[in-house]
């Protein structure tokens, strides 16, 4: 005599199988949520990091959102701009802990045959910075037209500044070779350090935690997102 005991386990298939079919949605709007609040924590730590950052810093960590397909979000710094270079090379150095790339006022200058091989230009002291802390566009723009334009590329000591009449030009003064700038007349003419040229790639601190705060979010906040997103999917497919 036996007695025979069978579990009816039709529902739970049903579940999982409402499960499966809802996972690929759920997990999108998860992962979403979570680079989002992966972006607004970046841009915050950017602006406490770095002194005024400009608009293009501040908005240079963009999400490329997750679909239902892909399975992936993904979480990156801007790699192109309209005028000027890309967040993504001036802010590796902050990032990764690297020598920055040529900028590209330095490979015009290089283009013009100014800048030597193997040096780079940092500010001047008589440099003038916007509120970002670096030199504008457009002055750039004007030292490369006066160079351009045969102002001066002319070696010597504290009188270089006479003779071309543009007020840039590139030169040594007192041993230091760089971007000058002509000052104080005819009479008693002077020049002003813009840029100073230096030997070696400049180096910046690593200071910018940027895979260390994507981390920390993931893993904190990603299977809670995922359990939300689950439930949501879940009871809105029960009323479909």
């Amino acid at each position: 005599m036996d007695v025979s005991v069978k579990l009816d386990t039709s529902k739970f298939d049903r579940a999982a199988a409402e499960l499966k079919k809802q996972l690929p949605y759920a997990s999108s709007v998860a992962l979403n949520n979570v680079a989002f609040r992966i972006r607004g924590e970046e841009r915050a730590a950017i602006g406490r990091i770095f002194a005024n950052p400009a608009k293009l810093t501040l908005n240079s960590v963009l999400v490329k959102k997750a679909t239902k397909r892909s399975g992936v979000s993904k979480i990156f710094i801007r790699d192109q701009a309209t005028n000027g270079t890309a967040p993504s090379k001036y802010l590796a150095p902050s990032v990764i802990d690297v020598k920055r790339n040529d900028k590209r006022f330095e490979r015009a200058l290089r283009h013009l045959g100014v800048l030597p091989a193997g040096m780079y230009a940092v500010h001047g002291k008589a440099a003038r910075l916007n509120r970002h802390g670096n030199i504008s566009v457009g002055t750039y723009k004007k030292i490369l037209a006066e160079l351009r334009a045969g102002s001066g590329t002319k070696k010597g000591g504290a009188n270089s500044a006479q003779g071309p009449t543009g007020k840039h030009f590139v030169g040594k003064v007192n041993g230091v070779l760089g971007v000058w700038k002509r000052a104080g007349g005819k009479r008693r003419p002077k020049v002003k350090p813009i840029l100073i040229f230096l030997k070696g790639k400049p180096d910046y601190r690593k200071r910018f935690p940027f895979f260390r705060i994507a981390d920390g979010i993931a893993r904190r906040h990603l299977p809670l997102e995922l359990d939300k997103a689950m439930d949501h999917a879940i009871a809105t497919a029960k009323r479909r």
